[in-house]
């Protein structure tokens, strides 16, 4: 169990103050993803049941609820079109905003019918009981967006004060203040949590899709790709590579597995360094190694292979000195049928003497 205190809460604040913006965008749009349900939930149910307040309606106004029928009911229009409206935003900013205006059109709702009712002072109870719906609405957000939410908030009551009339708009604040002090605290304090958990499961699930040895990814993330239909692309050239160490087996039967791993691991390092940001590495088995390149021609592809291929050949700082070969071909669509064709064009750069690239141009 971690030991939670100030220190470990600000070694986790200036963790999240150095990462980039689009890092950020990641947490937030992952928070986003795992809240929402709840929070969309939550306000549709808090939405209907403010319809119940009818009932108190009806007791404060003399047995009658028509002059805020139309007040209270007129929320099912914007719940409506946030039914509507809520799947199609797809970024959490979009969602965000969604929510909160959502929410204070609820506030809103409630105010004009406070307008028609005899009895205003427990317009403080309503009021207050809000802050637990802006509590839930904070999960999926930003804190900037909750404090955003509050100035709105409480602008609605400052304004609708000057028609309303509270006899105790004094409660009213001194009830909201310290909750919206106390829920924004909170939610600060939130946010580094899930940021945490969010870092967890990042390197949780960057363990499952790389390799311990040489630090490419594994056949895992592989079929991320397969799956998530990642590597199709019609705009673009893909290439693809397969290599793998010569005579591997008797590396590992001269010098021994460990100096054996040494090699893999130089390996999968220098491919790191020298393959673009935009391509993929993963270890495919054993020692052969998978590369994916998008935007790539195969005779491009071909001559960084054979770069690769020259530099470790001819470097002075392997564990042991080893060489490679390489197979090239185009991606043509169907990833089984292009990692076949690599591996037979791996097979022909080793039938033609190892220690060379082949691609059948």
């Amino acid at each position: 169990m971690k030991n939670y205190n100030v220190a470990h809460i600000l070694e986790v604040y200036y963790i999240y103050k150095g990462m980039s913006r689009q890092e950020k965008q990641d947490f937030y749009q992952y928070k986003c993803d795992y809240y929402q349900f709840f929070i969309k939930l939550i306000l549709i149910l808090s939405s209907l049941a403010s319809l119940s307040y009818l009932v108190s309606d009806y007791q404060l106004n003399g047995n009658t609820i028509m002059p805020t029928l139309i007040p209270r009911t007129s929320i099912l229009i914007p719940l409506i079109l946030y039914i509507v409206l809520e799947p199609k935003a797809k970024g959490y900013k979009a969602k965000a905003f969604l929510n909160y205006l959502l929410l204070n059109l609820i506030v809103f709702a409630t105010i004009w019918s406070v307008y028609h009712l005899e009895i205003k002072t427990h317009f403080s109870e309503g009021a207050t009981i809000m802050n637990f719906i802006f509590l839930i609405c904070c999960l999926g957000a930003r804190p900037c967006f909750g404090v955003m939410g509050y100035t709105v908030y409480f602008a609605e009551i400052l304004i609708s004060h000057q028609i309303n009339h509270y006899e105790n708009l004094d409660v009213i604040l001194s009830l909201n203040i310290p909750c919206c002090v106390g829920i924004m605290f909170v939610h600060c304090i939130l946010n580094l949590g899930e940021f945490e958990r969010y870092l967890t499961s990042r390197k949780l699930e960057h363990a499952l899709i790389t390799d311990p040895l040489t630090t490419v990814y594994n056949r895992h993330r592989m079929n991320q790709l397969i799956q998530d239909n990642q590597i199709i692309s019609e705009e673009e050239t893909i290439s693809i590579i397969m290599l793998d160490i010569d005579y591997f087996k008797a590396v590992n039967d001269t010098y021994g597995h460990y100096v054996g791993d040494q090699a893999l691991h130089y390996l999968g390092k220098t491919l790191m360094r020298e393959i673009p940001a935009s391509g993929t590495v993963i270890r495919f088995g054993g020692e052969e190694f998978l590369i994916i390149l998008p935007g790539c021609t195969p005779e491009d592809a071909y001559e960084r292979a054979e770069a690769i291929r020259k530099m470790i050949a001819a470097s002075k700082d392997t564990p042991v000195e080893f060489h490679i070969s390489a197979g090239v071909v185009k991606y043509d669509g169907n990833f089984e049928k292009s990692v076949k064709a690599a591996d037979h064009a791996l097979y022909q750069a080793k039938e033609n003497g190892r220690n060379r690239v082949y691609w059948n141009a």
